[in-house]
């Protein structure tokens, strides 16, 4: 995304999918969601899976480096992009993340009005 808008602030919504996969990529999703300059995590989407203890969204927040990060859960995600810096706002994630761009869309429309 840097390299196609070099400059511009970057903010990633990042949906963990899966408990174990969040288990074993925790580390790494951590490292790639550094890159960003501010994060939101979505509180981990479960799919098929019972929870595994220790095993969230918080766990990968722990791991970050950067500490422009906040862990939110879907009621409380609109809310925080209300204070999120204006630039690029990309989502992340396999669950149903997806039903959040026109929320997303329409909130960010009546911002910008």
């Amino acid at each position: 995304m840097r390299d196609f808008w070099p400059g511009k602030h970057v903010t990633g919504i990042f949906q963990p999918h899966l408990y174990t996969r969040t288990r074993d990529f925790a580390e790494g999703f951590a490292d790639a969601l550094d890159r960003l300059d501010e994060i939101l995590l979505l509180t981990l989407y479960p799919a098929r899976e019972k929870p595994i203890p220790g095993v969230s969204s918080g766990m990968i927040a722990g791991m970050m480096k950067n500490h422009n990060v906040k862990v939110v859960t879907k009621e409380e995600l609109l809310p925080a992009l209300e204070n999120v810096k204006k630039g690029l706002l990309l989502t992340i994630g396999a669950g149903d993340i997806d039903r959040f761009i026109e929320p997303i869309t329409e909130m960010l429309k009546n911002r910008n009005a």
